[in-house]
């Protein structure tokens, strides 16, 4: 079996690379017990830093998606299958274990699951309505957790979706009350859609408003993969890569968390360390397998939007209402502002953070696309 060094999931354990610094923050904040929401592009890797923490912190811990969670009677079941995901970890399953859960959950039924050790909380029939339900579970859960003196971490992806609900706002008002009154339960919050995500939490209409502290995540640095990719190179093949071959990965995947992964996965396959051509077939190997979702992604753009996104995935670009850039793109300034904001607001387009010398040509403030691939898939495509 070969090790999986690069997941295109989560990264557990050994398979996590670097962020230090974030790990520190994101640590302080929940040992601290402050609400956290983690803001990101998709694939960014925020449920493995999340993960990461939580296991080097060993506290308690319940990860829920809200993924198509439409309704409040689907974000409530995700809620309390959390609830009880917790649960299960702060009491040790026994013979007595439902009779010490019951205590907080009167108004839930509890059963225990033997092959599985698990808890399902579920209401009767009688129960009120999906935020109650909601408020009331995560209040027992923080009134267990502090008889029991734990900190738990309550981790909510796709956060956004809960906008959708008939009852959003009840919903993040309950959820707000037991962030605030809770000494023992911290919230951490995470999204795929950045636009959606921070309005919940920076519009002042709505009950999260400025509720969180907010932790950025930016594409890592050249100089953090190279430890990490070299040790997995040396348990592979038994010596470090060129670095020439490293920089070439570097070249491919601009930094892009999941491209990186995603490149070595194929690389590492191999019985013999990679030279520069075998990382120019990979990274046309993954264009191959990704090139249908490529293509669809391009044909749900407007015109105008994809004469902006071939433009950038050209010439990365500083000043993109500059004449020169204009006239490359053939369009108006007011129809290349209009493409660049929806092309921002889709996560196609993003703005350099952090020069990095291994990305050829790359600039603080520079405008990029977002997905190397799709930036390759464009450049194929032109010529």
């Amino acid at each position: 079996m070969i090790k999986n060094y690069f997941p295109l999931k989560l990264a557990l354990g050994e398979q996590f690379c670097n962020r230090e610094k974030e790990r520190i923050l994101l640590k302080d904040n929940i040992t601290q017990m402050r609400p956290t929401v983690l803001v990101s592009p998709r694939r960014y890797g925020k449920s493995s830093l999340m993960h990461k923490v939580v296991s080097e912190l060993n506290m308690p811990f319940a990860s829920i998606d809200l993924f198509l969670a439409h309704d409040g009677a689907a974000v409530a079941k995700r809620i309390t299958q959390g609830v009880a995901e917790v649960v299960s970890q702060i009491i040790p399953v026994s013979e007595k274990f439902l009779e010490s859960v019951q205590k907080f959950f009167r108004n839930f039924k509890v059963t225990l699951s033997v092959g599985s050790f698990n808890i399902e909380a579920t209401y009767h029939a009688s129960a009120i309505d999906s935020t109650d339900q909601i408020f009331t579970s995560l209040q027992a859960l923080s009134r267990l957790a502090k008889e029991k003196q734990k900190q738990v971490v309550f981790f909510i992806d796709e956060f956004q979706d809960i906008a959708n609900a008939n009852n959003s706002k009840a919903i993040q008002g309950a959820i707000r009350h037991v962030a605030q009154e809770s000494s023992n339960v911290v919230f951490v919050f995470s999204g795929s859609n950045r636009g959606l995500l921070l309005e919940l939490f920076d519009n002042k209409s709505l009950p999260l408003y400025m509720m969180c502290d907010k932790l950025m995540l930016q594409r890592m640095s050249s100089e953090s993969y190279w430890p990490f990719i070299q040790k997995a190179a040396t348990e592979r093949w038994g010596d470090k890569i060129a670095r020439p071959v490293f920089e070439r990965i570097i070249t491919y995947t601009e930094l892009h968390p999941f491209y990186v992964n995603f490149l070595c996965s194929e690389l590492w396959k191999a019985d013999i360390a990679p030279d520069i051509d075998a990382v120019t077939n990979a990274w046309e190997y993954c264009f191959e397998i990704e090139e249908r979702r490529l293509i669809a992604e391009i044909e749900k753009l407007t015109g105008n939007q994809r004469e902006v996104l071939k433009a950038v995935a050209k010439q990365p670009v500083l000043e993109p209402t500059a004449h020169q850039f204009l006239t490359n793109v053939g369009l108006a300034y007011s129809s290349v502002h209009q493409a660049m904001k929806v092309l921002f607001e889709k996560d196609m387009l993003y703005k350099v953070k952090n020069e990095d010398n291994a990305i050829l040509n790359s600039q603080i403030g520079q405008i990029r696309v977002l997905d190397p691939l799709l930036a390759y898939a464009l450049r194929k495509y032109m010529n």
